[in-house]
């Protein structure tokens, strides 16, 4: 569908979603929810047949080659990076300065003590919009678990399917906030609704942060199995993970997961919750819809 010719607030009704990377795995909920409430959506991404898909008005654009101008942002849109937090500073020259609200998607990653070329990127993304003069709000959520096709929590539900043992550095006791993708929604949603939280940067995690172990374990049991946690000196992960790269049929674990994997991700978002006026839910409810989804996909590739 070709794209709206005005922005802001059609009719006096509810401002413009413009949505990068509508067609991704956050994009795709956002877009849904967005269009539930009654939002006009400008959705743009990369591949045309997955726009085709998408209700709303449509655009194929790629950020990695473009045109200032390309995109017709207007007044009172409000804009959503949903790809990757590297493409702010491009979506920043691509709005105009009377936007009502720059919302961008980054992540806890930028907080590791270990180099790591996308959590600078994350970073490069934040002075950005410090530097810039628009209304904006930057999320950082931690890992985001739960949507259609996300490999966070099915990778280790698929290793315990299949070894129901899990090598962890130091037996899993750092600490780890894991945030359903429905919450991740519901706080953009939120956050598009009010300009409280204009040029802040917020983290977003789960209700409570526990050690690595305790997730897993917790997977297991949404699952209806057990699970063997083996305590693994780091070095000997990291060369067992690179073994099995050689493997077939095992996702590949990379060098810098294993390293993250001893740091402790928890974060404080009581502020940014009490301020949307809603609470995430638990890491059991939140386990619980996630094995839901394969299990729906699964019945309509079956045809039941």
């Amino acid at each position: 569908m070709a794209a709206a010719a005005t922005g802001g607030e059609p009719d006096g009704g509810l401002p413009r979603i413009v949505l990068f990377g509508a067609t991704g795995r956050l994009g795709r909920p956002l877009l849904q929810r967005f269009h539930h409430i009654g939002h006009p959506t400008l959705s743009l991404g990369r591949r045309k047949t997955e726009l085709r898909k998408l209700t709303g008005d449509t655009m194929e654009f790629n950020l990695h080659n473009h045109q200032i101008g390309d995109v017709p942002i207007m007044a009172g849109d409000i804009v959503i990076n949903a790809v990757h937090a590297k493409f702010t500073a491009v979506i920043v020259k691509l709005c105009p300065p009377n936007i009502r609200r720059l919302i961008v998607i980054g992540s806890t990653r930028h907080l590791t003590r270990f180099p790591d070329p996308a959590a600078g990127k994350v970073r490069a993304a934040a002075e950005c919009l410090v530097a810039s003069e628009l209304p904006w709000v930057l999320l950082h959520p931690t890992m985001i678990y739960g949507a259609a096709g996300e490999q966070n929590v099915q990778r280790i539900a698929a290793l315990i399917r299949q070894f129901h043992i899990i090598p962890l550095p130091g037996g899993g006791r750092s600490l780890i906030q894991p945030v359903h993708v429905s919450d991740v929604v519901e706080a953009v949603v939120r956050t598009a609704g009010t300009s409280r939280l204009d040029r802040q940067v917020y983290c977003l995690g789960g209700p409570e942060a526990i050690p690595y172990h305790a997730f897993v374990r917790a997977i297991a049991d949404a699952l209806g199995t057990w699970v063997w946690i083996v305590p693994v000196p780091p070095v000997m992960l990291r060369l067992a993970a690179w073994l099995s790269s050689w493997a077939w049929g095992i996702q590949k674990t990379t060098d810098g997961e294993i390293l993250r994997l001893q740091e402790d991700k928890n974060v404080d978002s009581g502020a940014l919750f009490n301020l949307l006026g809603f609470q995430p839910r638990s890491l059991a409810q939140g386990l619980k819809e996630a094995f839901e989804i394969p299990t729906r996909q699964a019945h309509k590739t079956s045809g039941n």
